[in-house]
């Protein structure tokens, strides 16, 4: 496990030089009070990456990170912390990666040790999974929703169902999926 100060250390250094919102899974860990992530930081960067990408380079070189791609082919930024690496991805709406402008727009100010940052909100980190809704998504929303019915963790019914019709075409679906899920709206 990276503790969330040291993740809090390194996104500083990014926020440096890029306007970014947490969207990734880190936002569940962050709901569940844990005290680091045992997996990636996934980033939606407001700027463009193609634009930033000369900048990201000078930043690797400076602090001694590793620079490779994501899946979809967009930067993947790997830092050193002791003798953990923290991966973090990159991302901004391309091909089929879609934020809406308005769940950017929500997100929330949470601590990273001493340093605050941009985070979706649950709700919104929800959504962002039902129209992906790769297999490993559906897995991971079955524990959520697991969470949810432990009390753990909480959903804003009310937003979901606001926020939802921000995907467009894939609202159906996603409502679809939410349901099936056992969360209806």
């Amino acid at each position: 496990m990276i503790r969330f100060d040291k993740v809090g250390e390194i996104l500083a250094k990014l926020k440096e030089r890029l306007d970014f919102v947490i969207i990734g899974d880190t936002v569940v860990d962050l709901s569940l009070g844990r005290k680091g992530t045992e997996s990636d930081v996934d980033l939606f960067v407001n700027d463009g990456l193609l634009i930033e990408e000369e900048n990201l380079i000078s930043l690797c070189n400076d602090n001694g990170w590793e620079m490779g791609r994501t899946p979809i082919d967009t930067p993947r930024i790997i830092a050193n912390i002791g003798e953990q690496q923290l991966q973090i991805d990159l991302y901004e709406n391309l091909q089929d990666f879609f934020v809406p402008r308005v769940v950017l727009d929500s997100a929330v100010p949470m601590k990273f040790g001493n340093v605050e940052l941009p985070v979706v909100r649950l709700e919104d980190y929800v959504l962002l999974k039902l129209n992906a809704f790769r297999e490993e998504d559906e897995e991971e929303l079955k524990v959520l929703i697991n969470y949810v019915g432990q009390g753990r963790l909480k959903l804003d019914r009310t937003y979901l169902a606001s926020h939802m019709e921000l995907f467009e075409e894939n609202s159906r679906s996603i409502k679809e999926r939410l349901a099936t899920l056992g969360i209806k709206t």
